[in-house]
Parts: C-alpha cells; sequence; structure tokens
C-alpha cells in the first residue's frame, strides 16, 4: 500500500524552461517510487479563466510538502516571498525558523550562501544539490539524469521522517 502525497512546485517563471525539464524527468521516478504516491500540483495546472490565485491557494493548502525549485529568479520573486513561502516556512524576529509544512528546496539555479544574498529563511535548510555539488542547471544529459535521481532519494527520505 502507498501514501499519497501531494506537492506543491514553487518556482519562478523567469527560470523557465528549467522547471519543465525537472519536473518531466521527476515525474516518472516518483510514479515508480516504492511505497509512496506522488502528484505534482503546478500552476500550469490551472485551468483558463480561474482565479489563479485562489487555485493556488487551495493547492497551498491542500500539499502535503513543498518543491521549492530554488534560484536568484525565484528569491526576487514578491509574490513567492509573500504569498508561497509563508505557507511552509516562518523566519521568527529573532532569526528563529519554523517549517509548517516539509519542504524540499532543490538548487535549481546558484544562489550566493555567503549572508549577501536575502534567502527568506531558506539558508538555514539544506538546499539540495547532487552528490558533486552541481545545481540543476549545470546539468545535462545523463548527469541530469542522476541529479533527479538522487533527488528522489532524498524526497522519499523526507516522506519517510515525515509521514
Amino acid at each position: 500500500m502507498s501514501i499519497r502525497n501531494k506537492f506543491f512546485v514553487s518556482y519562478a517563471r523567469a527560470d523557465d524552461p528549467l522547471p519543465g525539464r525537472l519536473l518531466d524527468l521527476l515525474r516518472p521516478r516518483l510514479a515508480i517510487m516504492q511505497g509512496f504516491d506522488c502528484d505534482a500540483w503546478i500552476d500550469t495546472m490551472i485551468p483558463v479563466g480561474a482565479d489563479w490565485r485562489r487555485e493556488i491557494d487551495r493547492a497551498l493548502d491542500r500539499c502535503d510538502f513543498g518543491l521549492l525549485l530554488v534560484s536568484p529568479g525565484f528569491f526576487a520573486s514578491r509574490f513567492i516571498s509573500d504569498r508561497e513561502l509563508p505557507r511552509f516556512l516562518d523566519l521568527g524576529p529573532e532569526g528563529d525558523l519554523t517549517i509548517r509544512k516539509p519542504i524540499v528546496p532543490v538548487g535549481l539555479k546558484a544562489v550566493p550562501m555567503d549572508g549577501s544574498a536575502d534567502l527568506k529563511g531558506l539558508e538555514r535548510t539544506q538546499i539540495f544539490h547532487d552528490s558533486q555539488g552541481r545545481w540543476f542547471n549545470r546539468t545535462r544529459g545523463h548527469v541530469s539524469e542522476t541529479f533527479v535521481d538522487e533527488l528522489v532519494k532524498a524526497i522519499a527520505a523526507k516522506l519517510k521522517a515525515h509521514p
């Protein structure tokens, strides 16, 4: 029996087509992952004419975890900062981080990790990159597939830790 998990994909439109490429590799691997049945929700699923903010809010309410595709564009997006990230985490006035829903931050494009950029509290979490330290945009071909294989292992570990 598989445990069903819905995940919300948070990404910056400025990063297109990278999120689609990552999800194209990720979906079939998640589909065959033992013990879990994972359904991705991404804003491209919003029907034409629908109230897109309401649809995003519903998806955020219903998701079990967030797949955060981290990049400079991700952190620069006011919509992500104001609307999506607060549903997953809260950075308190003393700098303490509260995770509201499980998250899997994925390194889509490199961001400065030296304290010079406002990473909205995510600098306090482990951002996924492959075993060679690569961010997804630095991969091609079989290296991209290896990146996603390692990501699936990280997602499975996260789901096992937060049933």
